[in-house]
């Protein structure tokens, strides 16, 4: 509905306005100034910004295929239809960075992508996302399935998540400012590694005090690192892509999921035991002892993906102060085309 509604509503772009006559020669300097900066405003009016409706297809056809070649190969192979999604998959992106490279009004500027701390932090995202939500459908199959518990005893047992998540948004303002949005989503990253290897230990011995602690771990790395570099993401973007710089954070968001969930689906299926009979033939389920076989290769691998952001957060500001001074945009000078001058101490009386 929403998608329909962009589509129709178009805002008219007004027509820029006819460039005004040069000041005389004779005229006063405010003068001239005035005219000089309303004829640059008329030669420089804003680029009208176009819904990039091929681009979006070719990135929605480039995820669907994706997604499909991930969770249909490990069920039938290299199969005709699995090897026709998995080069539609990669014809598809080539043509999406083909297609925004030339478009006037690209769905990604490489203006915003291009910026190396933009793109940390994107990675960033993308990486935590699908790691913490891979674990999460592993560790749910594994209360469930593993540990025979009803929903109710599964969400106690992730509830230290949920409580991490909700303290870390906050705390992770402060740690910014003291430690910097470098060192804060390093160790925020190495807490969402440290989890996810916490619950590949597991296995039907584990107590409540151990799955709690590995939950507990990565609900307080994933809040930190996604506050943390979004506020990177925003702050490193101009005002005229604000709204550019919103829409990749939550597509990062969203994409990173689903990956993550087709990943893990994926590698439990082609790491689980084939002579255990480990997936009844009506259903999605694995027995307990077929799935605690496939859980622990399965999270290590979603904690190399986890490892895999710790390392791109490197490339993010050393502190907030660094992230202000290192802005890709220059600077922009006071009105009337001249720095404002620092304001002058006031005047000392006898009296003072």
């Amino acid at each position: 509905m929403i998608g329909a509604l962009a589509l129709a509503v178009r805002v008219p772009v007004p027509a820029p306005a006819p460039a005004p006559a040069p000041a005389p020669e004779g005229a006063g300097l405010e003068a001239r100034e005035t005219s000089a900066r309303a004829t640059g405003a008329a030669r420089d009016p804003r680029p009208a910004t176009r819904l990039d409706l091929p681009g979006a297809c070719l990135l929605a056809l480039t995820l669907v295929c994706l997604v499909h070649t991930l969770i249909a190969l490990p069920e039938t192979g290299w199969t005709v239809a699995t090897s026709l999604a998995g080069a539609a998959a990669v014809v598809g992106s080539g043509a999406f960075i083909r297609h925004e490279r030339r478009t006037a009004s690209p769905l990604i500027p490489l203006s915003v992508v291009g910026s190396t701390t933009v793109a940390a932090a994107l990675a960033v995202l993308l990486s935590a996302s699908a790691a913490l939500f891979g674990a999460l459908f592993v560790g749910t199959y594994f209360l469930q399935d593993v540990l025979a518990m009803d929903p109710l005893e599964c969400g106690l047992r992730v509830l230290p998540l949920a409580l991490l998540m909700v303290l870390s948004a906050p705390a992770s303002a402060v740690l910014q400012r003291r430690y910097g949005p470098r060192r804060t989503t390093v160790v925020a990253m190495t807490l969402l590694t440290l989890g996810i290897l916490a619950l590949s230990q597991l296995d039907r011995t584990a107590t409540a005090p151990a799955i709690g602690g590995g939950f507990l771990l990565l609900g307080a790395g994933f809040g930190t690192v996604m506050v943390t570099a979004t506020a990177v993401i925003v702050r490193h973007v101009s005002t005229d892509h604000a709204g550019v710089a919103g829409g990749l954070q939550q597509t990062a968001m969203n994409i990173g999921p689903t990956l993550g969930v087709a990943t893990a689906t994926m590698l439990v299926t082609l790491t689980t035991p084939a002579t255990t009979g480990a997936r009844p033939p009506a259903g999605p389920h694995w027995t307990g002892e077929a799935f605690l076989s496939a859980m622990g290769p399965a999270l290590l691998t979603l904690a190399a993906i986890a490892a895999t952001g710790a390392l791109a957060a490197f490339q993010l500001p050393c502190s907030t102060a660094t992230d202000d001074a290192d802005d890709d945009s220059p600077h922009q000078p006071a009105a009337g085309g001249r720095d404002r001058a620092p304001a002058e101490a006031p005047a000392m009386t006898p009296g003072d």
